[in-house]
């Protein structure tokens, strides 16, 4: 404590002090150490805290987010909220051999297996989802022989170590050494260079894909229409299945496997273009992203970093966007009037208020625009969403019968229609299943799974899980009106096959915001 205890004393302190020398020397020691110790905590404290802001800054600086989301300024996270409607995407990719790839263009990765569990899959005009997904996979031996086999069981092909990647996302990959240890597998596979040989029993992964596919059917889109339709086998060809998605490239995350498009391998060092009769797959060791963001007054900021964005988990019932559907809110006394649809131009977070184009209903059939729709500012606490024509980023949506039926009518407010005609085929019905990507002129776009982007009115489509939800309410009806149980089961299966044409078991299996 020389020098924390001396500094402001006088000289008669330091006389007291020199007079009882033998008291004071007895605990400076103590107190020095006590001082080096307060020093030294200090010292790691500080460390700490910076160490703690840095952990603070790599974690903001990695925080992501996905169309859709809802933010707000981290400058004002009592301000206006925005939804994000685009992700600009660029990450550093790890080859086999250790080297870096750095900032590639996310749009130009592709996954590693053409389909993986919780896939949404299309056949026809049935939609389902991936149960598991089976490998095909091709081997390599060292005189040159090659074949090609279907593995539905991971213990008739063993891996031999050294492993290369100790916690591979995937059971099989390319340059992998493995045994066969059922040579039946090997022998009904497919030979794509010599033949079987009980010898040819080690080699090396050249090529890993999916050779079949298991999917549980959900609903079929010509059942919701009213027509009746079989599902489909349960096993697929890969080749007979279409994948529904939307942002694939948005989705990437540390430590994902991928490939990269044809014509950027040649960024690759030179010791991996040595292992090039093999599958190149890479590892995304970092991701760096900017968002466009679409605030509820109607402005759109492009290319934000992600650090001057927080996220909001839990908007409010009254907080509306720009294009979204809304109905006027009716006091118990005005229940027996027609309430207006409208359209929200703009919101003003600040004073509460929405701006609103107001639509008219014209017949019972279908939804239009009045010849003179009119826009009026109102209280937010005077709309509630509309609860049949809100639609999430991302939702799976159903073309509507009427949309098939009127197409060659005059509906001036569509911008695609399909024909009864054109639906002949199955990939026909590739146009009337697909994924909202939001709202758009007074519309909504969507995505369909022919990968064709168009625009929809609200009346032209419907949300697959407002399809399951009225079934399951449906069910529930029939339930409580029937007394016997068998009766009630006969009734549950037909009234849902029927009508809606799906497998309710399933509906826990469906998401239907899709993140791709």
């Amino acid at each position: 404590m020389t020098k924390c205890g001396v500094a402001g004393l006088g000289e008669m302190d330091l006389f007291v002090i020199d007079s009882d020398s033998e008291s004071y020397s007895g605990t400076s020691d103590s107190e020095d150490q006590e001082c080096e110790f307060t020093d030294h905590a200090q010292s790691i404290l500080s460390s700490l805290d910076e160490s703690i802001g840095k952990i603070d800054d790599f974690l903001t600086f990695e925080r992501g987010f996905l169309h859709g989301d809802i933010v707000c300024p981290v400058s004002d996270p009592s301000g206006q909220l925005g939804r994000v409607v685009g992700v600009e995407m660029f990450v550093d990719l790890e080859t086999y051999s250790g080297d870096i790839i750095e900032d590639v263009n996310s749009k130009q990765l592709s996954r590693v297996r053409s389909f993986v569990s919780g896939d949404c899959v299309v056949m026809g005009p049935w939609m389902g989802r991936v149960i598991r997904a089976f490998d095909l996979v091709t081997v390599v031996f060292s005189d040159g022989a090659k074949c090609e086999m279907l593995l539905r069981d991971s213990e008739v092909l063993k891996p031999i170590p050294p492993f290369i990647f100790e916690d591979a996302p995937y059971f099989y990959y390319p340059s992998q050494r493995v045994r066969i240890v059922h040579p039946s597998v090997s022998k009904s596979g497919t030979w794509l260079s010599g033949s079987w040989r009980a010898s040819r029993d080690e080699g090396v992964v050249s090529h890993v894909d999916v050779g079949l596919v298991h999917v549980n059917w959900i609903t079929s889109v010509a059942n919701v229409w009213g027509d009746r339709s079989s599902s489909p086998p349960n096993f697929q060809d890969p080749k007979n299945l279409t994948l529904l998605s939307c942002f694939p490239y948005a989705n990437w995350q540390l430590g994902d496997w991928c490939t990269l498009s044809a014509g950027h391998d040649g960024s690759l060092p030179s010791e991996d273009r040595k292992c090039s009769r093999y599958s190149q797959t890479y590892v995304v060791a970092k991701t760096k992203s900017t968002f466009d963001v679409l605030w509820q007054n109607g402005s759109i900021s492009l290319g934000l970093e992600p650090y001057i964005l927080a996220p909001v988990s839990t908007p409010g019932d009254h907080d509306f966007w720009p294009g979204q559907f809304v109905l006027e809110k009716l006091a118990v006394e005005e229940a027996a009037e027609r309430q207006r649809i409208g359209i929200v131009r703009n919101v003003d977070a600040l004073e509460r208020t929405v701006n609103v184009k107001w639509i008219v209903p014209v017949d019972d059939d279908i939804v239009r625009y009045g010849s003179d729709p009119t826009e009026e500012t109102v209280s937010a606490y005077e709309l509630v969403e509309h609860p049949d024509f809100s639609f999430c980023t991302g939702e799976v949506v159903i073309r509507s019968a009427l949309n098939i039926d009127k197409s060659e009518a005059d509906l001036t407010n569509g911008t695609m229609t399909v024909s009864r005609k054109s639906l002949d085929t199955s990939s026909g019905f590739l146009s009337c299943i697909g994924n909202v990507l939001g709202y758009k002129d007074d519309g909504i776009e969507v995505q369909w799974a022919s990968g064709v982007i168009s625009k929809a009115q609200h009346f032209e489509i419907i949300g697959l899980e407002r399809l399951l939800d009225n079934s399951l309410e449906s069910v529930n009806e029939v339930h409580t009106s029937v007394d016997d149980e068998a009766e009630q089961e006969t009734i549950h299966h037909e009234s849902t096959k029927v009508s809606l044409g799906l497998h309710l078991p399933l509906y826990h299996l469906l998401v239907t915001c899709i993140e791709i």
